[in-house]
């Protein structure tokens, strides 16, 4: 209606409120996809003397960006966990630079050999909470060097936010990072930072999940009296809080509550809002019915269709027009003040993004709490 792009739109919104992140944040559909990576393992046959002898702690201290993963000597597999020492004739698999290994591969180490006993070696992407006092204060590339052997860091993230992971950066208690690397490496890292890894998203605990319902429902129900008038959040704003809680602390905390996937998310949301029209539909359609007399069938339309246009289409015009949002967030900010998960879900279809998602627990909050009051000044002055 206004001209705008919807798709073009929520791109740029995406951008804009990135503030140049390039990971998801702990805990979201996919955050834990390992994708393309320029570090890559490759196989050698050791064959010069400069390596010959030294441990793979040693090596790691010379060489950190090229770590030794495993070794595969007459057959059997020695894992680097064990920090043995390389011998001539070993199969080390290296992982670094791709670039860095095939130009220098073979002349720093020897001969590039197809070895599936070394290449076979499962990486898995993880993220980790900073639980450890001790490691506060400390920047990554100290880190590195102490625990980091065998890790690709992805990002890092400070209250939910990516901030940029460089070696100067300073560690914090309750950052969270998200690491690659084989299994071993990345247990080791968590230990050390006090907490444990988060690798599976593929299952959903559910127990947090009803506990943080339920905690909502009960908030819900707790009133108070202000000048004879009882104030209640109501059972859906308090289940709404309690979301946005729970999805806040998650953010800075990916162990808290359990994995939940996609899947599970998907279901849930959907469910829910099936269940909630067709109870809706089940307690307000015979009243409906009954009250169409005469008349009443035309003022019903009338006014019910200005309620339900004029409103988020003033909004909408505010918001573009004076506010200069962007059309998707303004779109999120107007289906949250109308508490339309619906209308949420049709724009995230139509932009192909969830950005809108963003601005509508914020209105929804606020209208939640004003439809209630407005409820209350409407039944004084009638």
């Amino acid at each position: 209606m206004f001209g705008h792009d919807p798709v073009a739109d929520a791109k740029q919104a995406e951008q804009d409120m990135s503030g140049g992140a390039t990971e998801l944040v702990p805990g979201a559909a996919g955050s834990l996809t390992i994708g393309f990576s320029a570090l890559e393992i490759r196989a050698y046959k050791l064959e010069h003397d400069t390596l010959i002898g030294k441990t793979i702690e040693q090596l790691f201290q010379l060489y950190p960006s090229a770590p030794i993963l495993r070794i595969v000597r007459g057959g059997q597999v020695i894992e680097s966990s064990d920090n043995p020492t390389l011998q001539k004739d070993d199969i080390i698999a290296v992982r670094s630079d791709v670039h860095e290994l095939i130009l220098k591969g073979t002349e720093v180490i020897g001969e590039e050999v197809d070895e599936p006993l070394a290449l076979n070696i499962q990486l898995e992407a993880a993220d980790i909470r900073v639980g450890a006092p001790g490691i506060s204060g400390k920047t990554l590339a100290e880190l590195a060097k102490e625990i980091g052997f065998g890790l690709q860091l992805k990002g890092m993230f400070r209250q939910g936010v990516q901030i940029p992971a460089l070696p100067k950066t300073v560690i914090q208690f309750g950052d969270v990072i998200r690491v690659v690397g084989p299994d071993w490496c990345v247990q080791k890292v968590a230990k050390a930072l006090g907490s444990r890894a988060l690798l599976d998203t593929s299952v959903t605990e559910v127990m947090w999940m009803a506990i943080a319902m339920v905690i909502g429902y009960l908030v819900g129900l707790l009133s108070f009296t202000a000048g004879g008038i009882p104030f209640a959040l109501g059972t859906s704003a308090g289940c709404l809080l309690a979301g946005i809680f729970v999805s806040y602390f998650r953010s800075r905390n990916p162990e808290f509550g359990g994995p939940v996937s996609e899947g599970a998310r998907s279901f849930l949301q959907d469910i829910g809002l099936n269940m909630f029209i067709a109870v809706l539909a089940a307690n307000v359609g015979p009243k409906v019915i009954n009250s169409f007399h005469g008349d009443t069938v035309i003022w019903v339309a009338i006014i019910g269709a200005c309620a339900t246009l004029l409103p988020v289409i003033v909004a909408f015009i505010v918001g573009i027009k004076v506010f200069k949002l962007n059309s998707v967030i303004c779109d999120g900010a107007c289906t949250g003040a109308r508490n339309s998960t619906p209308g949420l879900n049709a724009i995230n279809d139509q932009s192909q993004s969830s950005i809108a998602a963003s601005p509508y627990p914020v209105t929804y909050a606020l209208t939640t709490v004003l439809v209630l009051i407005g409820g209350y000044i409407a039944q004084i002055l009638s």
